[in-house]
């Protein structure tokens, strides 16, 4: 017993020697520095500006459709805290916004703030030119109407860029509401296709302007298109089985909160592939 206990003295022994040598002449601990760790929230200021799609038209919490949505997903990384103002105005066309951007302080104040810049804009314009014959759609009058909204679109940029030189400015496309109910009406669907091909066009010529795609998205809303038919509206109004999942049930028009959520996905993949453009140095 007595030697049990000598041999386990000389086990501790040698290891509080091993220990006190290895604090005195072993290696020194360094302290970590962690590379590429958020040390502080940083602010963001994001202003929607634009129509019904902006206003938030058809989303049931009455909070303004996606404009609270990116707000959500940037706060969620835990990097940002964000606040937003929302002047989206329903049936607001490119001329009254311009009207607005022109006349109205507190969105001039707003936009030279602003770290992004979102808008919404076009599909009141492409409605005006095919409300008279949406079943006998023109192509030169879409043409006309196309090339006159593109003017006005590149002086909305030029005015926004004046208040504010560095803020992207992140402007979704327009798409077809009325796709799952008239599918064979394929002039309504090139006349969308050519609109927001033209607005790309007109994005490129402007610093820091991106084009959000909905089209492909709404359009279709995931369903199987089967209606060809003018009666088919008047069916859908009366409660449409088959109609767009994303589109409001109220107005078969605007995007319904699962629209808005996925209007925000496309925004939120735009902002990711150009965070240069708006990361807080």
């Amino acid at each position: 017993m007595k030697q049990t206990i000598r041999a386990l003295l000389v086990v501790l022994a040698v290891a509080v020697v091993t220990f006190a040598g290895w604090q005195a002449f072993g290696p020194k601990v360094e302290a970590t520095h962690l590379q590429g760790v958020a040390t502080k929230v940083r602010p963001l200021k994001l202003v929607g500006v634009g129509d019904s799609l902006t206003h938030g038209v058809g989303d049931a919490t009455s909070s303004g459709g996606y404009v609270p949505l990116i707000k959500a997903d940037l706060e969620a990384s835990g990097q940002y805290t964000v606040s937003t103002a929302n002047f989206g105005i329903t049936g607001n066309t490119a001329k009254q916004v311009q009207h607005r951007l022109d006349t109205q302080p507190k969105l001039q104040h707003a936009i030279k703030q602003a770290d992004v810049i979102t808008l919404t804009v076009g599909g009141n314009d492409l409605m005006a030119v095919l409300q008279k014959n949406f079943f006998n759609i023109s192509t030169k009058d879409v043409t006309a109407g196309n090339a006159q909204f593109q003017k006005r679109l590149g002086k909305l940029l030029s005015t926004m860029r004046q208040e504010n030189p560095e803020a992207p400015i992140y402007v979704f496309g327009i798409y077809n509401p009325f796709y799952v109910y008239f599918p064979k009406l394929t002039a309504m669907s090139t006349s969308v296709k050519e609109w927001n091909q033209a607005t790309q066009a007109t994005l490129a010529k402007h610093s820091q302007a991106y084009y959000v795609d909905i089209d492909s998205v709404l359009t279709k809303g995931g369903t199987t298109a089967s209606k060809a038919d003018k009666a088919s509206l008047k069916q859908a109004l009366a409660g449409d089985e088959d109609a767009n999942p994303l589109i409001f049930s109220e107005d078969h028009f605007h995007p319904n909160n699962a629209g808005y959520a996925q209007m925000t996905k496309q925004l939120w993949t735009k902002m990711e592939q150009t965070r240069s453009a708006w990361e807080p140095k």
